[in-house]
């Protein structure tokens, strides 16, 4: 028994020390920012999780129906993360460029190192990578097979010569970085002209 306490007291004070790089906040339903250390970030089968210590050494697990979203800084780097329902599941979805008309996130998987991505590994149906967020909070998947067809349709409308090169060298799924910021470029200017 002295053994299982030695051990898991090991495991939170390494815990605690690897979090002294993720200092960071939570962002709370009613808007309250909540200071202390991220952990980890992890999948169950509802989505996924955080572990969150406050600054009073209280550790939660955090589901993300329960916040809208939390940040941290890591070797410089801020990294945010927002709370988003999709398709029965909720994820947090890390912010890789926020735009005025389009901004694109990405589900976080275990090329970081807080974050366990062993359970997302057993989904019956995998989550799409990348997520456009638009209008008034909305969100669209990008699926890795069938993208072409999902950023045409998408852009059919609002950015015609955009959807008509979807797919060509520059604009494939590798390239989403660049659609996103071309796309708001196009919104800015069509604003300007306005």
């Amino acid at each position: 028994m002295r053994h299982t306490f030695t051990l898991l007291f090991i495991i939170s004070l390494s815990c605690s020390l690897s979090a002294e790089s993720l200092r960071g906040f939570l962002l709370t339903k009613d808007n309250y920012q909540l200071t202390g250390y991220f952990n980890l970030l992890e999948y169950s089968p509802t989505g996924n999780l955080i572990t969150f210590t406050n600054d009073f050494g209280d550790i939660y697990s955090i589901h993300p129906m329960l916040v809208k979203g939390f940040g941290f800084s890591k070797d410089g780097t801020s990294f945010r993360f927002v709370s988003r329902f999709h398709e029965g599941q909720w994820f947090f979805l890390r912010e890789e460029i926020s735009g005025p008309a389009l901004s694109l996130y990405r589900l976080p998987d275990g090329s970081d190192q807080y974050v366990d991505d062993r359970m997302l590994r057993l989904f019956a149906q995998q989550p799409a990578t990348y997520y456009f967020l638009y209008g008034n909070r909305r969100i669209l998947p990008i699926p890795r097979v069938g993208f072409r067809r999902a950023l045409r349709d998408f852009f059919a409308e609002s950015a015609p010569q955009l959807s008509a090169v979807v797919g060509k060298k520059g604009y494939r799924y590798k390239d989403l970085h660049t659609i996103v910021s071309e796309y708001n470029e196009l919104k800015i200017r069509r604003r300007r002209r306005l």
